[in-house]
């Protein structure tokens, strides 16, 4: 597996995410819409076709049988080869800021990806939960404790870069840069 590199946050621990006290970007919310043969704009439960594609694995500091080795600007990774988690698994991504200004991107996951999830985090504490999208490395926090709670946070460098990984982890698609949004229509 041929991996790029993000620039991780210096934290890399994971945390379970308290909604209180945070204040969360706005998401997009409700199923897309594509239009029927009649014109018709009809629900669509599929991803976007430009959605990334959102990744989980679990991840270690030692080599080992079947792992894949991940260069870090201090140091080095090994991965599993298979995602034990995907976009599939959640249910929000929203960019947040807690009380001290720290900028988090903050996940939830459905019922079944939170099973997952505990399960996961039960059996590794210790190692890392990396994600990744579109086949870069995002960030690998280490799981200090069983996450039971359906929700996982990580810490980004900026608001920016915790608005944009979101954005991505929700397949919302950005505009193109300099592009000014189309007016909206006149009421009659």
């Amino acid at each position: 597996m041929q991996l790029t590199l993000r620039k991780l946050a210096p934290a890399l621990v994971v945390m379970t995410l308290a909604l209180a006290g945070c204040k969360t970007a706005p998401t997009k919310s409700g199923a897309a819409a594509t239009p029927d043969a009649s014109g018709q704009q009809q629900p669509s439960s599929q991803q976007p076709a430009t959605a990334s594609v959102v990744e989980f694995y679990v991840a270690q500091t030692q080599a080992g049988p079947g792992l894949v080795e991940v260069s870090l600007p201090d140091g080095k990774i090994y991965m599993q080869q298979q995602p034990v988690l995907t976009r599939a698994d959640l249910t929000e991504a929203a960019a947040l800021v807690d009380r001290q200004g720290a900028n988090f991107v903050g996940l939830r996951f459905s019922e079944a990806g939170a099973r997952k999830l505990n399960e996961i985090s039960s059996k590794n504490v210790g190692n890392m939960l990396a994600l990744v999208i579109d086949r870069e490395l995002i960030a690998a926090p280490r799981i200090g404790e069983p996450l039971n709670r359906g929700v996982l946070a990580f810490g980004v460098p900026s608001a920016k870069a915790a608005s944009d990984i979101a954005a991505k982890i929700r397949g919302d698609s950005a505009p193109a840069a300099g592009a000014t949004p189309a007016p909206a229509p006149a009421k009659p």
